[in-house]
């Protein structure tokens, strides 16, 4: 199971349950995403959702309401190896051809921000020359990249915006609150205004976990 594989399995397990095609939200993105973080094997995760569907008594129209099954699931198997997907083969030509792509987008926003086009532009340029000669280093160069581009962005961004996107976030979360821990909901919280900050502007997120 490699890298990218893990998050197309999930996606399609849950709409055969669902019965229908169904976009994932972006609440469910941010959750695979953590799962993918934390190394839990693909099985458990379709086990808990197999588990969360059987149980339900009501449809279900978001990952979110598999969470508590799924981390049932991993307890339970208390021998379960946790690691990371396998890392896919990627031609370095194909990544530097997704790498400027994502450079372009980045570079966008600093007509949207005047006052922070030479900060937005410069790192735009440190994402058109991450070294892709290792999947893994780059990627984790990016995850760099982003942290900066969030706080950019953050500074930036008009104060209603933040305000109103923050009430988007609490929606999201609002229906699932009660089946998740603290340290859940605060990684999820995170993760999930990340999101929605990076597609306010139109960005992608700079990870070459998108590259499919």
């Amino acid at each position: 199971m490699n890298y990218f594989n893990y998050f197309t399995e999930i996606e399609q397990f849950y709409q055969s349950k669902r019965e229908s095609f169904t976009l994932l939200s972006p609440l469910d993105w941010v959750l695979i995403e953590s799962w993918q973080e934390q190394g839990i094997p693909l099985e458990i995760v379709l086990k808990g959702i197999e588990r969360a569907f059987s149980r339900a008594k009501r449809d279900v129209n978001s990952l979110a309401y598999c969470l508590r099954a799924v981390s049932e699931v991993l307890k339970e198997e208390k021998e379960v190896r946790i690691s990371k997907p396998e890392l896919p083969e990627v031609s370095s030509e194909e990544t530097q051809r997704y790498l400027d792509n994502l450079a372009e987008k980045t570079e966008a926003v600093a007509a949207t921000y005047p006052e922070f086009a030479a900060k937005i532009r410069t790192l735009a340029e440190s994402v058109r020359t991450v070294d892709n000669s290792s999947f893994r280093d780059a990627e984790q160069t990016l995850t760099a990249l982003e942290e900066r581009l969030i706080s950019i962005l953050k500074v930036a961004a008009d104060e209603t915006a933040l305000v109103e996107l923050q009430r988007n976030v609490d929606a999201d979360l609002k229906p699932f609150r009660s089946t998740m821990t603290t340290e859940q909901l605060v990684m999820l919280e995170q993760q999930l205004w990340r999101r929605k900050l990076m597609e306010k502007h139109n960005l992608p997120r700079l990870s070459l976990f998108y590259f499919i």
